[in-house]
């Protein structure tokens, strides 16, 4: 166009709060940078999770199968400790005879209620000393010391620790949710910003704004720009709800023209 610049040309006109408000409920997507990052991290934590505690349901499943096994079919016998392991977990391995034939078994010594030995390398017993266990004669690998408990409450605390960790997918999941409602249906207002410092690689900015009925709010967006004290930003809020409010527009989703 004669007596315009490209630049000009190519430049979308900024929407007035007039405008961006006439179009609620709004059209919006996930911000590729920001957005799609908390998406794919909050699927990962819970896909982690998922395959985390389905392992150790089976695993555990596996172990109440066994130890009942065992209680109602379970035989005795005379097993001979043949190695202790030590290293962050602590394992008995052992041999047994039965239908003339040697079988090993493995137990988990850590949480043995016994004291140690002098020495302190281990719990229990030692290398060479006999122990009384429990297995199945169909099965003979399904076997265990007959005192010996099965678990214990340290072995809860991995799962818990996973439990915490993969529990930060659903947050980040219901994060986007909470954002996506307040992008599609917050109303957008003019505020001020009464404070900017640096934070990582962005800033927080602490502004303050009025609602519709003139009542004052305030709010912070940890990943905003740099503004200067006093100069007027874009806010977006629940009119509901004016508590949940961000900057605008929001670094986790943007409008769909």
């Amino acid at each position: 166009m004669f007596g315009v610049s490209g630049d000009q040309i190519r430049s979308p006109r900024e929407l007035s709060i007039h405008e961006i408000n006439a179009t609620i409920p709004r059209r919006v997507r996930l911000d590729p940078d920001v957005g799609y990052t908390v998406l794919v991290f909050s699927l990962i934590l819970l896909g982690f999770g998922v395959i985390w505690f389905s392992a150790a349901s089976y695993y555990y499943f596996q172990q109440a199968r066994q130890r009942d096994a065992l209680h109602g079919d379970g035989r005795e016998a005379i097993a001979t400790v043949t190695k202790i392991t030590n290293g962050r977990t602590v394992y008995a391995r052992y041999t047994f005879h039965f239908s003339g034939a040697d079988f090993q078994g493995e137990a988990k010594m850590d949480y043995q209620r016994e004291p140690r030995w002098p020495d302190g390398r281990t719990k229990y017993v030692r290398v060479g000393e006999q122990i009384p266990i429990q297995f199945l004669p169909s099965d003979p690998s399904v076997n265990h010391p007959s005192t010996w408990v099965w678990w214990s409450w340290s072995d809860v605390f991995p799962q818990l620790f996973m439990l915490f960790f993969s529990s930060l997918g659903f947050v980040g999941i219901g994060l986007l949710y909470r954002e996506r409602r307040l992008a599609r249906i917050g109303w957008v207002t003019e505020g001020k910003v009464i404070a900017c410092a640096p934070k990582g690689r962005r800033f927080r900015v602490d502004y303050e704004f009025y609602n519709e009925d003139q009542e004052e709010f305030d709010g912070a967006n940890e990943n905003s720009d740099e503004y200067k004290s006093g100069s007027n930003i874009r806010v977006i809020y629940l009119r509901k709800n004016p508590k949940r409010n961000d900057t605008y527009p929001m670094s986790t989703y943007s409008p769909v023209e």
